[in-house]
């Protein structure tokens, strides 16, 4: 933790660097799980080949299974060494920043998609359908993630739970970090109650977005014993960058899954 860049003060950047990216190893999870990360930046730009600035909206696709995470702030100070790099074409610009990420991560696959302005609109903030629980009249008083806090009924169901109110802390310098989570699953019924009150123990959490969403999911998993469980965690940006993480009990494909972005990022 103490090699981070991310609570160090450095220089900015005038090319493309990839040996400013950070790698971070990801943990063993303990249970079996699936799933991918989405990270959107949104401060991204570079010069076509007149000198004339360009600028675009990056999403950054990557497998639960791939060796590595990036730390946030290495890809940030990357991501603006590009402001002074001259390419042909947004493709271009794709496929080298593919291309940097891909040996980082030590991942099977990287997908890099670069939306103009005018192509914007296929990441515009969306309602999230299912169950809200935020506006349970539920009484906290536990603040370090507790699963002992999940209960579960012997009825069965399907269903799709929301909060908008998930808080933890960024591990290197303890800045907050805000999510909207949804809970979806099949399986014992989950008390709304007592999922409201797991997620707000997370409060006073410090750990990464991936890691904290894959707690969600492990202890769910182990709490309530589903046949079926997706967690999303939706970050709002920080730094110009939110990160998705996603996990799933069976392994699946990010075409098959909305990349929704919510109204807060």
């Amino acid at each position: 933790m103490k090699e981070l860049i991310l609570g160090k003060k450095v220089e900015g950047l005038r090319r493309r660097d990839a040996a400013i990216l950070y790698p971070i190893k990801r943990p063993e999870p303990g249970i079996i799980m699936y799933g991918f990360d989405l990270w959107r930046a949104y401060e991204v730009s570079w010069l076509n080949q007149k000198g004339c600035p360009v600028v675009g909206i990056m999403e950054l696709i990557y497998p639960r299974k791939s060796t590595n995470i990036i730390e946030s702030k290495s890809l940030k100070l990357y991501l603006n060494g590009l402001a002074f790099e001259r390419f042909d074409s947004r493709d271009e610009v794709s496929v080298a920043i593919k291309t940097d990420l891909q040996s980082v991560l030590s991942s099977p696959w990287i997908e890099v998609r670069i939306y103009p302005d005018d192509e914007a609109k296929a990441i515009l903030p969306v309602e999230i359908e299912g169950i809200s629980i935020d506006g349970l009249d539920t009484e906290i008083s536990i603040y370090k993630p507790d699963p002992e806090l999940l209960k579960t009924s012997s009825e069965k169901v399907s269903e799709r739970l929301i909060s908008n109110v998930l808080h933890t802390n960024c591990p290197i310098t303890s800045q907050p970090d805000w999510a909207s989570v949804i809970v979806d699953y099949t399986g014992p019924k989950i008390s709304h109650e007592s999922l409201l009150a797991y997620i707000c123990s997370f409060r006073d959490h410090e750990d990464f977005a991936e890691a904290c969403c894959e707690k969600i999911f492990t202890d769910i998993s182990l709490s309530c014993a589903p046949e079926r469980l997706l967690i999303q965690c939706l970050y709002t940006r920080r730094g110009g960058i939110d990160i998705n993480p996603l996990r799933d009990s069976f392994d699946v494909r990010f075409e098959d899954v909305p990349l929704i972005r919510h109204i807060r990022q």
